[in-house]
């Protein structure tokens, strides 16, 4: 009876350094304002063949609040992006809640787009989004939903990412924003994310802007979700990430050739941002990564080249020339030394499957 005690007297105390405390009936109940126990409403917005997994854990901070907090905290409702077509992802459903021909107003969107979005039903989605936007809806895209709010106009202004895949697309669409490569990014009104695992990350930055720290850290037990990743978080590891990590000077070299692919410097200014000398970087580049500064040059443009002819609407000269080549013929004789084909077959082999977005497969 004494250890009993003594282990809800810990409880207690636990809850109430998280502004909670501990009713008759031993349920977590808040002691915080009133005005931050209001009940927020969230619409998921969904694309057809969504990633199940991306859905799930986007909702999942918002569901154990409402476990933790012994509360109705967060209604969720689930939409289609596409009236015509229900979301289904290998011959599962996702059960819809309400549709956009319904009124009410939400307190976030969540617009978790896998795939494009049928042309004709781009209108009335658009126009939703609109709408909750003008009433004061936080939107957030997720996967490649910040292409579907880029292309509704509403993104101009502001920093934001997406998946990978749909980065050239992205500054496309929306050439008035900021467009960086990380987990997520949230500006003001607008939070964007690359989707995928990355979604989880983002919903629970987002439970906490609109709860607060005590129900943060509470969710944050429920789902041992104990190793939060910063927003700034690179997407994709690097390739041979432990030889670049050896040596400082090599990982400015890589994010100086990375950020300057469509305008490429002579090995002797690389080395000069880097403070050091050409055959220093030289030595350096064949010590830790066994080959030279100028061939991981071509590679980092080669690469981006590859990115703009699978997922941007470019023309194949305006690929080249968006990564640093002078001439089509240079360009050519480059990508094909390393792709074994040219850009147009590179571009025509992969548009043959079905999957599209915004006139680039994704995968």
């Amino acid at each position: 009876m004494q250890f009993t005690k003594k282990i809800i007297a810990v409880r207690n105390m636990f809850a109430t350094s998280f502004g909670w405390k501990m009713d008759d009936t031993n349920s977590l109940v808040s002691t915080l304002p009133a005005g931050a126990e209001r009940k927020k409403s969230i619409a998921v917005i969904i694309g057809r063949e969504p990633s199940l997994h991306s859905i799930l854990v986007a909702v999942e901070p918002f569901r154990a609040a409402n476990r933790v907090g012994k509360a109705h905290l967060f209604s969720i409702d689930f939409l289609s992006a596409d009236p015509a077509e229900a979301p289904t992802s290998m011959d599962i459903a996702v059960p819809l809640t309400t549709t956009l021909e319904d009124t009410r107003k939400y307190d976030l969107v969540i617009l978790m787009i896998t795939y494009t979005v049928a042309d004709d039903a781009k209108g009335k989605l658009f126009r939703w989004l609109r709408r909750q936007a003008a009433s004061g809806a936080h939107l957030c895209g997720m996967d490649t939903g910040p292409l579907v709010l880029a292309e509704a106009g509403l993104l101009d202004g502001y920093t934001a990412t997406g998946h990978w895949t749909g980065m050239a697309s992205l500054k496309e669409l929306s050439p008035g924003s900021s467009i960086v490569e990380q987990l997520y990014v949230t500006d003001r009104n607008r939070s964007t994310c690359a989707g995928q695992a990355a979604s989880l990350d983002c919903s629970m930055s987002l439970l906490r802007r609109m709860s607060g720290d005590t129900l943060y850290h509470l969710v944050c037990n429920e789902l041992v979700y104990t190793a939060p990743r910063a927003p700034e978080t690179r997407q994709r590891d690097m390739v041979n990430g432990q030889s670049w990590l050896a040596n400082p000077t090599l990982l400015r070299a890589q994010r100086i050739m990375q950020e300057t692919v469509e305008d490429p410097l002579d090995m002797e200014t690389v080395a000069e941002r880097c403070g050091v000398s050409a055959r220093e970087l030289q030595y350096l580049f064949r010590r830790y990564l066994n080959t030279n500064p100028k061939k991981m040059y071509m590679a980092f443009r080669l690469q981006h080249a590859k990115e703009l002819l699978l997922y941007s609407s470019m023309s194949i000269q305006e690929t080249g020339l968006a990564s640093g080549f002078a001439t089509p013929s240079a360009y050519y004789r480059a990508f094909r030394a390393v792709y074994q084909k040219s850009p147009q077959e590179y571009r025509s082999d992969f548009a043959k499957n079905k999957s599209a977005m915004y006139g680039r497969n994704l995968y």
